[in-house]
C-alpha cells in the first residue's frame, strides 16, 4: 500500500487529488501572510515581512525544519524546483532531495545564511529559528546584546555550528545584524524575474492589510537588490527586457508603500525611476502604471497644498499625467488600467473645479469597468472595482465643495466588503466629510472607530494624515475629544518610533 502523502508544513495527510506538497490550508496562508489563516492582521504582534511571517513559515523556522521551509517557499512563490535551483545556484536533484529530507545542507547554518542572503530574507525573519517561537518578534530580543555581532558572521568566520549550537549562540543576540548583504548573482534567468514578481504581488497583498509603513523597508531592499542586478549582474536581452518591466514594478510598489507609509518625497523619487525602467524596458502597461501612480501623488499633493497656487500647480501636473498614461495605455486591453487612469483623470480634474470633466472621467472609468476583467489582470490592480470607483467619486465631489454628497458616498463605501486597510482609510475620510459640514461630534465617533486599527497593526500614515485636521480643531473639550485626542496622539507617537 503506498505512503500517505502528508503536508510539508503541517504534516496532515494530503488528498490524493491535491498535486502541492501543501495543504489547501498551509499554502493559504504561506501566499497571504496570517490574514490567510484568519489570525489578526498584525499576526499578533509579528512584524509583518511577507511571506516569512507566515503562519507554516513560522512554525518551520522554530523546529528548524528547513526542508519544509524550502517547501513553503516555493509554494509561495510560485517556483518550481528547477526554478528555486536556479536563483540559488545549486542542482535540482539537490533541491529535490532536501525537500525529501534527504540531505541536510540547509542545516549547515553557512548554506542556511547564504539561501537568506540570495532571497533577500529580512533579518528578523530568521527569530523564529533563534528563539524557537513561531511567535517571536523584535521584541524578545535583547538590543543591549548587540556585542554578539559577530556570531552572525558565521559563513565569513569559517565557524561550524550545529542547529543546538545556532540557537544557543544566537539566543537574546541584536536582530539587526542576523545577515551580511545580499550578494547579486552573477547570471540573472527568468527565475529571478519570476521570484522578484512574486514579491511585488505579495507586497501588494499585505499592504491591503497592514499598511504601507510595515512593508516599506522591505520592499526598498528588493528594489535595490533589482537595481544591483541590473548594474553588476550578466543576462541575456530577453532577461534585460524582464528584470527592466520588475525593476519598474518594484519601484512602483514601494512608491506606494512610501507614499501610504507618509514619505511623499521616496515615493515621488520612485515613481519617476519606475517610468524611466520602464521606459528602457518598452512596456507600455508598467509605464502607464507607474504614470498613473505618479498622477495620484500630484492629486494628493494638490489637496493638502496650503497655498492655492501650489494647489492649482499640483493639480495640473496631475492631470498631465493621467493624459500620459491614457496614451501610453491606449493599445493595451486591460479594462481595469483604463479605469484606474479614468478615476486619476477624475481627481485631478476635481481639483481644478472641473466638474463636467470630473463627470466625465468618473463615467468612462465605469464604462471600462463594465468591459470586464482579465483572468491575467496583475495583482497591484486587482483592488479596481466599483467600490473604488465610488470611493473615488466621494473624494471627487468632496473637492468640488459637496461634503454632504461624499458623506453618502464614503457611508456607500464603508457598507461593502473592503480590506482591512481600506476600511480604515474610508473611515478617516468619512471622518473628514463630517467635520466639513460643521458636524463635530459625529466626525470625532467616526475618528474613534478609526485609531483602534490604527493602533493595532494598520501601519498607514497617509489614513493618520487624514484625522489631523481633526485633531486641529478648536473648540469645546468635551470628554470625546479629550479621548480622541489622547489615542491620536498615542498613534502618532507609535508611528512616528
Amino acid at each position: 500500500m503506498p505512503e500517505t502523502q502528508r503536508c510539508a508544513a503541517c504534516q496532515r495527510p494530503l488528498s490524493r487529488y491535491n498535486p502541492d506538497p501543501l495543504c489547501s490550508a498551509c499554502l493559504r496562508a504561506a501566499r497571504y501572510g496570517p490574514d490567510g489563516a484568519e489570525i489578526p492582521a498584525d499576526g499578533g504582534g509579528l512584524t509583518p515581512v511577507w511571506l516569512w511571517d507566515s503562519p507554516p513559515m513560522r512554525r518551520a523556522l522554530a523546529r528548524l525544519d528547513l526542508a519544509a521551509m524550502m517547501v513553503i517557499f516555493r509554494a509561495a512563490t510560485g517556483l518550481s524546483q528547477l526554478e528555486l535551483a536556479q536563483l540559488l545556484g545549486w542542482s535540482q536533484s539537490t533541491v529535490s532531495l532536501i525537500e525529501k529530507g534527504q540531505r541536510d545542507t540547509l542545516f549547515d547554518i553557512r548554506e542556511l545564511l547564504r539561501f537568506a542572503r540570495t532571497v533577500v530574507m529580512p533579518r528578523e525573519a530568521l527569530l523564529p529559528a533563534i528563539l524557537g517561537r513561531p511567535d517571536a518578534a523584535l521584541r524578545d530580543v535583547s538590543l543591549a546584546s548587540a556585542e554578539l555581532a559577530d556570531t552572525w558572521m558565521v559563513e565569513d568566520a569559517g565557524l561550524d555550528v550545529d542547529r543546538r549550537t545556532f540557537g544557543g549562540l544566537v539566543a537574546g543576540a541584536a536582530a539587526a545584524v542576523i545577515l551580511p548583504s545580499a550578494a547579486v548573482p552573477a547570471q540573472v534567468t527568468a527565475a529571478h524575474a519570476r521570484y522578484l514578481q512574486a514579491c511585488v504581488d505579495s507586497l501588494y497583498t499585505r499592504d491591503q492589510a497592514v499598511g504601507g509603513a510595515a512593508l516599506l523597508r522591505q520592499a526598498l531592499m528588493h528594489w535595490q537588490y533589482a537595481r544591483r542586478m541590473l548594474g553588476e549582474s550578466s543576462y541575456t536581452e530577453p532577461i534585460e527586457r524582464q528584470l527592466l518591466a520588475i525593476t519598474s514594478e518594484l519601484a512602483i510598489c514601494t512608491g506606494w508603500l512610501a507614499f501610504d507609509g507618509g514619505n511623499v518625497p521616496l515615493a515621488r523619487y520612485l515613481y519617476a525611476e519606475a517610468h524611466l525602467a520602464a521606459g528602457h524596458a518598452g512596456n507600455p502597461v508598467v509605464a502607464a502604471h507607474a504614470l498613473e501612480k505618479w498622477s495620484m501623488l500630484c492629486s494628493y499633493l494638490a489637496r493638502t497644498a496650503g497655498a492655492a497656487n501650489e494647489r492649482r500647480s499640483f493639480a495640473r501636473e496631475g492631470l498631465r499625467l493621467a493624459l500620459q498614461a491614457a496614451d501610453q495605455a491606449r493599445h493595451e486591453p486591460v479594462p481595469r488600467l483604463h479605469a484606474l487612469i479614468a478615476m486619476r483623470h477624475a481627481n485631478a480634474s476635481s481639483l481644478l473645479g472641473d466638474e463636467a470633466a470630473f463627470r466625465s472621467a468618473i463615467t468612462r472609468a465605469r464604462r471600462e469597468l463594465d468591459r470586464g476583467t482579465r483572468a491575467d489582470d496583475p495583482e497591484w490592480i486587482q483592488f479596481v472595482d466599483e467600490t473604488e470607483i465610488t470611493g473615488h467619486e466621494a473624494m471627487g465631489v468632496l473637492n468640488l465643495g459637496k461634503p454632504g454628497r461624499g458623506e453618502t458616498l464614503y457611508r456607500t463605501v464603508l457598507g461593502s466588503n473592503l480590506t482591512r486597510r481600506n476600511r480604515t482609510y474610508y473611515g478617516a475620510l468619512l471622518s473628514g466629510a463630517l467635520l466639513k459640514q460643521h458636524a463635530r461630534e459625529h466626525a470625532i465617533a467616526e475618528g474613534m472607530s478609526v485609531l483602534p486599527a490604527l493602533a493595532d497593526g494598520v501601519t498607514s500614515v497617509r489614513t493618520l494624515n487624514e484625522l489631523r485636521p481633526l485633531r486641529a480643531v478648536d473648540g469645546p473639550h468635551t470628554e470625546e475629544r479629550a479621548a480622541f485626542c489622547e489615542q491620536f496622539d498615542a498613534v502618532a507617537r507609535s508611528m512616528a518610533s
